[in-house]
C-alpha cells in the first residue's frame, strides 16, 4: 500500500473535499465499451464526468450510478490515490491502491465493485 494517512490528515482532506463538493459534487458512474460490452464503476466530479462522457460519447455508455457520494475515509484515500496514479500511472501500488479505494468506495454505497 503506497497510501499512508494518519487522521488529522483524512480530516482536513476530508473538509477540502466538502468544499469542493459545493461547487461540483463526487458522482460514481459506469461506463459502458459499445465495442466490447465490457463495464467499469468510476468515481469522479460531476463536472468531469460531463466531460468524460462528451469525449467518449462515440465509444461508451455512461450513467450515473450514484449521485452525490457521501464524503467518507475511504473516498478521501481514493482521492489520495487518484491524485498519485494522475502522476505515477506506472506504478502498481499506486495502481492497487486506486483500484482497492474504489472498490471500497462502491462497496460502501452498495454499488457492485470492479
Amino acid at each position: 500500500m503506497a497510501i499512508k494517512t494518519n487522521p488529522e490528515q483524512l480530516n482536513l482532506l476530508k473538509s477540502q473535499m466538502d468544499e469542493a463538493n459545493r461547487t461540483s459534487h463526487f458522482v460514481i458512474f459506469e461506463s459502458t465499451e459499445r465495442d466490447s460490452g465490457d463495464n467499469l464503476r468510476l468515481i469522479t466530479d460531476y463536472d468531469s464526468f460531463r466531460e468524460i462522457r462528451k469525449a467518449h460519447v462515440d465509444q461508451a455508455d455512461m450513467r450515473i450510478l450514484q449521485d452525490i457520494v457521501p464524503i467518507t475515509d475511504n473516498l478521501a484515500r481514493w482521492a489520495i490515490a487518484e491524485s498519485q496514479a494522475a502522476h505515477d500511472n506506472d506504478d502498481p501500488e499506486v495502481l492497487a491502491d486506486l483500484e482497492r479505494y474504489t472498490n471500497a468506495v462502491l462497496k460502501e454505497n452498495h454499488i457492485e465493485m470492479n
